[in-house]
Order: structure tokens, then sequence, then C-alpha cells
């Protein structure tokens, strides 16, 4: 519960590194994210979205690596189960972002 206030800082990082050209970083990087993702969801009291939200719509927009787009997309899925109510509120935001992943070239991000 510590790190709530910089998951989004921290995501971020760990986003950049899922797309390193080393494949050591990228597999340390993808069990980072797998561990982040699960401590946030397993995390009982509230965090602000908004940060969040924001990191993940910019990888998503910004990038063209099929892991980072597809490791943006599960955190979404799992924002959306955890915080549904809270979640309406970015919409707006996410839907046209989403509308978007959709014409990726990746059939692995279409499909996700």
């Amino acid at each position: 519960d510590a790190l709530l206030p910089y998951h989004a800082e921290v995501l971020k990082a760990i986003m950049t590194c899922i797309s390193d050209g080393e494949g050591e970083i990228r597999k340390v990087a993808e069990r980072t994210n797998d561990d982040l993702l699960s401590l946030v969801k397993g995390t009982e009291g509230g965090f602000d979205l908004s940060p969040l939200i924001d990191t993940l719509t910019g990888e998503l927009l910004g990038k063209d690596d099929v892991p980072t787009k597809m490791a943006a997309l599960r955190w979404i899925n799992m924002l959306l189960e955890k915080r549904k109510g809270d979640m309406n509120t970015f919409i707006p935001n996410l839907l046209p972002v989403l509308l978007q992943t959709l014409s990726d070239p990746s059939d692995a991000v279409v499909l996700l």
C-alpha cells in the first residue's frame, strides 16, 4: 500500500522496459508488471485512477510494440473489473483510445 501514491510512475517505468531490446530486461519488466498488477488488484484501499489512466492511454497511443500494448490493455481490464463505478468517469477518454486499438495491425492486440 505504501507504493500506491507512486504506482503510475512505477508503471510508466515498467512499460518502457517491456519494449526494451534486451531480452533479460524485458523478462524482468514483464514479471514486475505482473507483480504490480496483482498488488494493485489486491489492494483494499482506494487510489487515484487518473494518473494510471493517463499512463495507460499514453502507452497505447504512443507505442507500436505489441507487448506494451497488451500489458496496458490488461491493466485497463483489471481496473474496469476492480473499480467499475469509478472507471465510468474515464470512459469518455478511454473509449476513443480503445476503438483506435481495434485497428492495430497486431491480431494479438485486437483480440485481447
